[in-house]
């Protein structure tokens, strides 16, 4: 009777062991679990923060210097990354006139030219030091600057698009420009030529010349200051 009283009551305490082993090892896992969720929550957080970090960014990883990527160009031939040069400043697109054309002005030294017109200037053979032409390095077609005495004295526009500031270029006509300025043109100089002729006191020794076939059309213009702008061609003698 003991005996089985004894077994009665070892059996409850047994089973309450194992319950509480039991327990203990659930805790166990749960605590795992939850250290492993916070361990990826972490992990995340810290990723995203170093990726935002990164499109804000490029950083040394060792160093926490800021590396800026200059902007290059690969140079033909050689494979080698350099600084893209600039264009000129004389384009296409600047404008003729009594000033000048673009930034380049009339009454420039040769150095004051090449400044504004942000390029070497290029001799064109012929002439002499006293008179000379000169090219843009990679300037717009048919552009040509005469320097006398070093100084910037006329434009002559050959070819190409480049227009007077009011529009008359190559291809205008003859028609269209009296037109336009009345009489401000005058004939001139030479017998296929037409001019344009200034009364402010700054300009008054300064002219636009177009040039015009037989046509009547525009075939060249120029600007500058007397006398070099009167010869179509200049430096020939």
């Amino acid at each position: 009777m003991h005996e089985l009283d004894s077994r009665q009551e070892a059996e409850p305490q047994g089973n309450a062991a194992r319950w509480r082993a039991l327990a203990a090892a659930l805790a166990a896992a749960m605590l795992v679990s939850a250290c492993g969720l916070l361990s990826d929550d972490e992990t995340d957080a810290t990723t995203t923060t170093a990726a935002d970090d990164a499109m804000m960014s490029d950083t040394d990883s060792d160093s926490g210097t800021v590396v800026t990527a200059a902007p290059t160009t690969t140079a033909a031939g050689d494979g080698m990354a350099e600084d893209e040069p600039a264009g000129p400043d004389v384009t296409a697109e600047s404008k003729l006139s009594t000033a000048g054309l673009g930034p380049v002005q009339i009454g420039h030294s040769l150095e004051d030219a090449r400044t504004a017109a942000g390029a070497l200037l290029i001799a064109v053979p012929g002439g002499s030091d006293a008179c000379r032409y000169y090219t843009v390095q990679n300037g717009p077609e048919g552009v040509r600057f005469l320097a006398v005495n070093a100084e910037i004295v006329r434009v002559d526009i050959e070819a190409g698009p480049i227009t007077t500031i009011s529009g008359y270029g190559i291809g205008s006509t003859r028609s269209e420009i009296i037109e336009a300025f009345g009489d401000r043109i005058e004939d001139g100089p030479g017998l296929s030529a037409i001019q344009y002729v200034p009364v402010d006191a700054p300009d008054i020794d300064k002219r636009v010349v177009w040039e015009v076939d037989e046509a009547g059309a525009v075939i060249s213009l120029r600007a500058g200051r007397l006398p070099h702008i009167e010869p179509r061609v200049a430096c020939t003698g």
